[in-house]
């Protein structure tokens, strides 16, 4: 068994910030459970649907203009490779979630505000080496007698659950509100790789590579990882179709978490806030766990490995995942166990402050991601609210660490009768290329939901 020290993200499942001082917005209870709304709530599969997508790398940087103008990607044989490598720190992150609200019902009981809800998360995290992009793209120094590609960082995360949570919210005496949502988290599937060691010496005559590393997965057993003749991971094979299809499906994990949320108004123009949200975990059962494993150096003979300036278009990267797996050498593990993965943890402490009694104001939010006593993330928003009345709210938002003076962040809460909408995005960008690719924007997150308010 190997024992992994590399430095592996942990996944983020993400709401909108530009929602959290609109309190007539269903769903920023999410991100706080003592900022319940002041009506009772219900909501059927499109409750709030959230997607959210961070880089390390932007978009403006790998498809470019070509020489006739057209949109080419930094694989092209015309693109400034050496360029856009240079551009990239030793390792790029990239992470992408959904969320989807399929259930959620909140009563508004005078002082206390009840409130139940279920919903799908999927998470997703990738890191790429410089150095991986640098084998694919350009090859050995031809300068060089050898060259050597550390690609060690390199590393996957996904994770798919369902949570079913139970929230109340109560005000203590006239200045505080205190909430706290208990939640039920069933694991689906969750599959991560990662590396203590993957190396390559390329050389004229031959490559040496060392691998040390490990791919898991936890999840239906109609999904099963298929392997040659010699013990080698060659892929992973799916037959939903089996006998018992899907019936599996919420067996693989079980877990739980805590979301706890305060509010306090010291002062009748002053709105102060904070949160711990998604303080949990989710144990993996050992019968529903596939693991491959490498500790092995080998050699090849460069024959079946054609990189870089050899591939004469940008259809080159094409095989890059299974040149990748035999890079790797990944080999059956039977001894693999139950694990446990923990969700992202999120510190929100926000303030307000109102004026025109409170038809607008301008609030700070700091939000901080934490994982394993690790931090991931820190971000600061500042926002103007405009709340004329009970049917329209809105935001205009900007993020002062990833905002690059390029981004702004906007939501809208609007309620007629008994039918709320809300649509709100954080890094919506402001500057893009003449085919219209935002710049410097590789931030983005989106949410939006229908709900019945009474």
């Amino acid at each position: 068994m190997v024992l992994l020290t590399a430095s592996i993200p942990e996944l983020v499942a993400q709401k909108v910030n530009s929602l959290y001082f609109l309190e007539r917005s269903p769903m920023h209870i999410r991100m706080n459970p003592a900022m319940a709304p002041k009506n009772s709530c219900l909501g059927f599969g499109l409750g709030s649907v959230a997607l959210s997508l961070r880089s390390d790398v932007g978009l403006s940087d790998v498809l470019i203009p070509g020489q006739n103008g057209e949109l080419i990607t930094v694989m092209h044989p015309d693109a400034d490779k050496a360029g856009f490598l240079s551009g990239l720190g030793k390792v790029s992150d990239f992470s992408g979630s959904v969320n989807v609200e399929l259930f959620n019902l909140g009563i508004r009981l005078k002082q206390f505000y009840v409130s139940v809800h279920s919903g799908i998360y999927a998470d997703m995290g990738l890191g790429i080496p410089r150095d991986l992009f640098s084998l694919f793209m350009l090859g050995m120094d031809p300068d060089q007698a050898s060259t050597r590609f550390d690609l060690t960082a390199l590393n996957f995360e996904a994770m798919l659950y369902a949570k079913n949570g139970l929230g109340l919210t109560t005000a203590i005496g006239k200045i505080f509100n205190v909430g706290v949502n208990l939640n039920h988290l069933i694991g689906i599937g969750h599959m991560k790789m990662g590396f203590d060691e993957l190396s390559i010496r390329a050389g004229d005559q031959q490559w040496d590579v060392v691998s040390k590393g490990y791919l898991r997965y936890a999840g239906p057993q109609q999904l099963m990882f298929t392997y040659s003749d010699d013990n080698y991971l060659d892929g992973i094979d799916s037959d939903l179709s089996s006998p018992g299809g899907l019936g599996h499906l919420w067996s693989p994990g079980i877990g739980s978490s805590v979301d706890l949320g305060l509010t306090a108004k010291p002062l009748p123009f002053l709105n102060l806030s904070a949160s711990i949200v998604d303080l949990g975990f989710i144990r993996w059962n050992k019968n529903y766990v596939q693991q491959a494993v490498s500790d092995e150096s080998f050699t090849f003979d460069g024959i079946g490995l054609a990189f870089g300036e050899e591939s004469q278009d940008e259809e080159e990267g094409n095989g890059i995942g299974d040149q990748l797996q035999e890079l790797m050498r990944l080999s059956k593990d039977v001894s693999a166990g139950s694990f446990v993965s923990g969700l992202t943890t999120k510190l929100n402490i926000g303030g307000e402050v109102g004026v025109l009694n409170d038809r607008i104001s301008f609030g700070l939010l700091s939000q901080t991601a934490i994982a394993r006593s690790r931090l991931l993330y820190q971000d600061f928003m500042l926002s103007a609210n405009f709340k004329p009345g009970s049917v329209f709210q809105s935001a205009l938002t900007y993020s002062l660490l990833h905002g690059k003076m390029s981004s702004f962040g906007a939501a809208i809460n609007l309620k007629l009768l008994f039918l709320n909408f809300f649509l709100a995005a954080d890094y919506i960008p402001m500057i893009y290329t003449p085919q219209m690719i935002p710049v410097k924007n590789s931030h983005f997150n989106l949410q939006t939901g229908l709900n019945l308010m009474f």
